[in-house]
């Protein structure tokens, strides 16, 4: 149960990277930006989230990521109802290379999948995370083909499971931005709850809301 319990508390971590118009597979993040975090090694997570605003059609998602291998993440996302921009699914790998302790470097290609007209280009990155006492900070850059990116964010627990992620990503080349706040939760060992609103800077576009739920799968039993 306790590394059950050190494995839901890694998994907090995990967010949904979405950008204007695209589906993106999820590597683990914050709101909006991956980080340098990865799923456990033996650590399945299941994920279904809904996104909304006062200018979108509500989208239903799901998806899956998995610590196949120490340092390493692989996860799928699809379009359950709903998206205006519903395609093929979308595929995301992620490596993680440890720089000193509590820092790290990972790099990713996320967004990869048979229908860029739906779901946009393919989104390499690197990104560096590190921590500051309870705080810790993020910083990345993407080489996303119509929108090389730059990226960054924090993130730090409050109480009793709950943790308070905010991060900002240029979009449209660099010319636009879009502000997220938002929180991740531990509803028990297997179960977390996100959510988040974002902010673009788009003359005329409204907030978007992401409301997300993970649940926990150990593919190893404990010894």
């Amino acid at each position: 149960m306790l590394r059950l319990r050190r494995a839901a508390t890694c998994a907090a971590v995990l967010g949904l990277l979405c950008a204007p118009q695209m589906a993106m597979a999820t590597p683990s993040g914050l709101n909006n930006i991956p980080t340098a975090d990865v799923a456990p090694e033996g650590l399945l997570v299941l994920q279904g989230f809904a996104s909304f605003g006062r200018e979108q059609a509500p989208g239903w998602f799901g998806g899956l990521k998995c610590g196949l291998a120490q340092d390493w993440e692989l996860g799928l996302d699809d379009t359950l109802a709903g998206s205006d921009s519903a395609g093929s699914p979308v595929l995301q790998a992620k490596y993680r290379m440890t720089l000193k302790p509590g820092a790290a470097l990972a790099l990713g290609l996320a967004n990869l999948s048979g229908d860029r007209d739906s779901n946009g280009e393919p989104f390499p990155y690197a990104v560096v995370s590190a921590g500051a006492g309870p705080v810790r900070g993020h910083l990345g850059r993407s080489w996303q083909s119509g929108n090389q990116a730059w990226f960054v964010g924090l993130d730090t627990p409050l109480k009793d499971g709950l943790a308070l992620r905010a991060d900002w990503i240029q979009v449209a080349d660099g010319e636009q931005s879009l502000t997220s706040l938002g929180f991740i939760g531990q509803l028990s060992p297997r179960w977390l709850l996100e959510g988040w609103v974002s902010h673009p800077t788009a003359a005329g576009a409204a907030d978007s809301y992401v409301v997300k739920l993970d649940f926990v799968v150990p593919l190893r039993t404990e010894r």
